[in-house]
């Protein structure tokens, strides 16, 4: 009763509240915006960037405009008319940004003038709007504290414990590594059937240049964020707290950025780490890692990220770490990865365009790595070349919702299946890669090369594929493919 007679008073009241309707002119859109995309946000440096742009910055204008509209004896009698306006106006455009991560000026310009028309009748109301927005933020903010606080209560990075001393191991073979991630490069046993049905030249050129293909691999998770968490990882973490979100994972970002097992293992064995990508995916919340170099600084990425803000050549920033690299005698370790072919967009143009839009994208790939396997070559001819798909390529999914529900196995083999070739240099390597089949595994069964101890094949994880499916109200992972 107390709350409800606080809001009857506040919208009665004959005083005007500019701060407070600024405030939650900015409150609810940033709240709506942390509620779905915590884990591309949660710096600290977003935080006080979002402060300043969605607390302070109108809680200011708003103050200034409605002081300044009383010094003069024409404006202030529309004072209440500004506040009606703004805050509906600045919400809107707030809105705009963090939902279309752009702002829709004709919408906007239309919203304005229809708000200047209803202010002449409704300017008493704004006091409502801002009750309104005070309940708006409830769910978001709920939302957003219970994320912030598990994470403090519970380890989000537990799943990435190992069953044995894998993280303090001494290699005896410290040669260069270069790990090739072209996105979404399907496997060759889908390559050749429906949908893909296409004849892949890439598979022959790798066998002549020495590398294993093998057979009937898969990712063990069907999008980039969950696939290489877990591969970084080296364990399962059957997809933790992403079901939101079929393309998030928790913390996800930071281990792919430096946090995990993997890097720290290089780096033990006195490795210089190198973190190449195209665009800032992996980067956006501006993760700290552990790696010696990045090709994309957190400055080059802008607060509002649409994923393909920063674009860079990863061959020519490859090129010029491997000419760099002359000046140490540190062995290397190279991730490098690569937007093509890139899944299909699910854009609605139909299975067969998506297909030959993928196919299209396959080759400018193939090209790729072609140029920087003649690189490696040229350069670094005894180093160890890994060429590793995220995931598949999803061809023949005709949406969203197929994608996570449908149980065809072919269409779970297109979304699954992934290239995974690697170059050892050295016969001996058949002791520990007889049981590779998914991506988990895959830095497990190299550093057991590298240190020559197969006791770490002990430890290998399950070669299951997770996805995500929807169960009534709640969605549950799942596991869908597994080799045995």
């Amino acid at each position: 009763m107390n709350l409800l007679r606080w809001v009857n008073s506040f919208v009665n009241s004959d005083r005007d509240y500019p701060l407070l309707t600024g405030f939650m002119s900015g409150l609810y859109p940033m709240l709506f915006f942390y509620s779905g995309n915590y884990e591309s946000i949660n710096s600290i440096a977003h935080l006080c960037f979002f402060i300043g742009l969605f607390l302070v910055l109108p809680v200011v204008f708003f103050y200034a405009i409605y002081k300044t509209a009383a010094c003069f004896q024409k404006t202030a009698r529309y004072q209440r008319h500004l506040l009606f306006v703004l805050v509906i106006e600045v919400t809107a455009t707030f809105l705009s940004q963090v939902h279309y991560l752009t702002l829709k000026k004709k919408l906007l310009l239309g919203l304005l003038i229809v708000l200047v028309v209803l202010s002449k009748k409704f300017q008493n109301q704004y006091k409502k709007v801002v009750i309104f927005l005070m309940l708006l933020c409830i769910f978001p903010a709920a939302k957003v504290i219970y994320t912030f606080v598990s994470k403090q209560v519970c380890n989000p990075d537990r799943w990435m414990a190992q069953s044995d001393e894998i993280r303090s191991i001494k290699f005896t073979k410290t040669p260069n590594v270069y790990f090739i991630e072209p996105d979404g490069y399907a496997g060759q046993d889908a390559m050749g059937e429906k949908p893909y049905a296409y004849n892949d030249t890439m598979f022959d050129y790798l066998k002549s240049k020495s590398f294993t293909i093998y057979s009937n691999t898969m990712s063990n998770y069907p999008a980039s964020l969950a696939s290489n968490a877990s591969m970084f990882g080296m364990k399962h973490h059957y997809l933790g707290k992403i079901l939101e979100s079929p393309f998030e994972m928790e913390n996800a970002r930071d281990i792919i950025c430096g946090n995990n097992p993997v890097v720290e293992v290089f780096k033990r064995n006195q490795y210089k780490t190198h973190f190449i990508v195209e665009d800032e995916y992996f980067q956006k919340n501006f993760s700290g890692g552990e790696y010696d170099f990045y090709n994309i600084h957190n400055s080059e990425i802008p607060y509002f990220s649409d994923d393909n803000s920063v674009k860079k050549d990863v061959y020519e920033d490859l090129k010029k770490c491997i000419s760099a690299r002359h000046k140490q005698s540190a062995p290397a370790f190279y991730f490098i990865e690569k937007l093509l072919p890139h899944h299909i967009a699910l854009d609605g143009s139909g299975v067969e365009n998506e297909r030959v839009t993928y196919l299209r994208n396959l080759e400018k790939s193939n090209e790729f790595i072609r140029k920087t396997i003649d690189l490696i070559d040229q350069n670094d001819p005894n180093a160890i070349v890994l060429i590793v798909g995220d995931h598949g390529g999803w061809v023949g999914i005709e949406n969203i919702g197929e994608m996570f529900a449908t149980k065809d196995p072919i269409l779970l083999r297109s979304i699954f299946s992934n290239l995974i070739a690697i170059r050892w240099n050295d016969p001996s390597h058949t002791k520990y890669d007889a049981h590779l089949q998914s991506n988990v595994n895959i830095f497990r069964i190299l550093f057991a090369y590298l240190a020559q101890d197969t006791t770490l094949l002990q430890h290998l994880e399950k070669d299951d594929a997770y996805h995500i499916r929807q169960h009534s109200l709640s969605k549950k992972p799942e596991k869908v493919l597994e080799r045995r």
